[in-house]
């Protein structure tokens, strides 16, 4: 008993000095067969009876199940539990199995969730970059990972409410795959179906979930390897047609659309004619806030690929800005705000000046100066300007030059 005692605590010592190896596969399957033995042999002592008497006028119970069953399903919940598992990062980053038949194993077993999907979409548009791009789209059709991903959705129960629209990269992987393999009309189908509203979810949320979708298809039509501007403008138009009895929120795919515009360097001749028919459409989109419209459109307007104006920005900045000194516009909090707001000037200044509209441009400037005034210095006089005397002759235009105009840079934000 003695020396028992003593092997016992020797082999507790020499565990933490040196702590046990991990089991091999065999040995972790010969612990499991103990185990499975063990409890069988437990149930069956304690259950293998059945009640002697039972009463005549009781209700027939029903019916237990047996100890080899029980045990069978104790242990898979417990081999299935998420704790017993590695996490999805770890097996993906293990390339053990393709991505999308990890996420097929972790919808088997009742371990998705959108974090395990997003993942496994996110691996496997990853995996497609390594292709030649003949080969993604026979990829992407064999392996329908959009239409897995929109089955488990259907099944758990997450479309009723869109709540996985909340996760914005689960929801751009979700709408990359199934536009890729044609089932653009299940997304549709989500965003017209009425949602049903309840204590727990408000009807704007309903709404904005569904503009968070629309935001997704706009993104995937306007990202890489295709990019479409028509594809998107056309997705966006038809949203906006049926908001009335969608209900869905189409406001944030029109700021991400009027971004993206800005940004874009040439343009179809029907690409300009949907720039036209986005810059009409604005104020429909717009209409809880009339002054942003103004804006939107003005700067679509200084970038206008065939025509650009800067009247309609001098328009808003007179009409709008300079008498309201409290204007949201001018009061600008964040270093995005203050980019976009002093991006907005310099390209009526840049276009202005381009023009040789000078007077409007340096009014600008001034007004600038006059609102941000730690932001820009005032416009100092040109070093090398010329003498009254030679002044007295020369008209205003001369005065107010392109060359005599201050050059200012946007400020670097943090």
């Amino acid at each position: 008993m003695k020396a028992s005692s003593v092997q016992q605590a020797f082999k507790s010592l020499t565990s933490r000095i040196h702590p046990q190896l991990p089991l091999s596969e065999r040995e972790s399957q010969r612990l499991l067969n103990a185990l499975t033995s063990s409890f069988r042999t437990h149930l069956e002592h304690q259950y293998h009876d059945a009640p002697a008497s039972a009463s005549p006028t009781s209700v027939p119970a029903q019916r237990p199940l047996s100890s080899a069953t029980a045990t069978d399903l104790h242990l898979a919940s417990i081999l299935t539990n998420p704790l017993l598992s590695k996490p999805v990062q770890q097996q993906l980053k293990a390339k053990a199995k393709h991505p999308v038949a990890l996420f097929e194993d972790q919808v088997a077993a009742g371990r998705a969730n959108l974090s395990s999907a997003r993942l496994c979409l996110e691996a496997f548009r990853t995996s497609l970059s390594s292709l030649p791009p003949a080969q993604v789209n026979d990829h992407i059709t064999r392996y329908a990972a959009g239409s897995r991903a929109l089955r488990w959705l259907w099944t758990s129960a997450r479309t009723h409410d869109l709540s996985f629209a909340r996760d914005a990269r689960f929801c751009n992987q979700l709408t990359y795959f199934l536009i890729r393999e044609g089932k653009d009309a299940a997304l549709w189908e989500l965003i017209d179906t009425p949602v049903a509203i309840s204590a727990n979810l408000a009807a704007k949320e309903a709404s904005l979930r569904k503009g968070l979708l629309l935001v997704a298809i706009v993104k995937t039509h306007l990202s890489a390897p295709h990019p479409s501007l028509e594809s998107a403008l056309s997705a966006f138009f038809q949203a906006v047609d049926a908001s009335q009895s969608s209900h869905a929120s189409v406001s944030h795919a029109g700021v991400y659309l009027t971004q993206a515009l800005v940004k874009l360097k040439s343009f179809s001749d029907s690409e300009v004619a949907l720039y036209d028919q986005f810059m009409h459409a604005i104020p429909r989109w717009s209409k809880k806030h009339p002054d942003r419209a103004v804006y939107r459109i003005a700067n679509l307007a200084l970038h206008h690929p065939t025509t650009p104006s800067a009247d309609p920005a001098l328009d808003f900045i007179r009409l709008q800005l300079r008498p309201l000194a409290s204007h949201p516009f001018l009061n600008p909090t964040t270093a995005f705000q203050k980019s976009t707001v002093f991006a907005f000037f310099f390209d009526t200044v840049k276009l202005l000046q381009k023009q040789e509209h000078f007077d409007d441009a340096l009014w600008v400037m001034e007004f600038m100066q006059q609102r941000f005034p730690d932001e820009f210095a005032p416009p100092r006089a040109s070093s090398s300007a010329v003498s009254p005397s030679s002044q007295a002759g020369e008209t205003r235009e001369s005065t107010f030059s392109h060359s005599n105009l201050p050059e200012w840079k946007v400020p670097e934000l943090g």
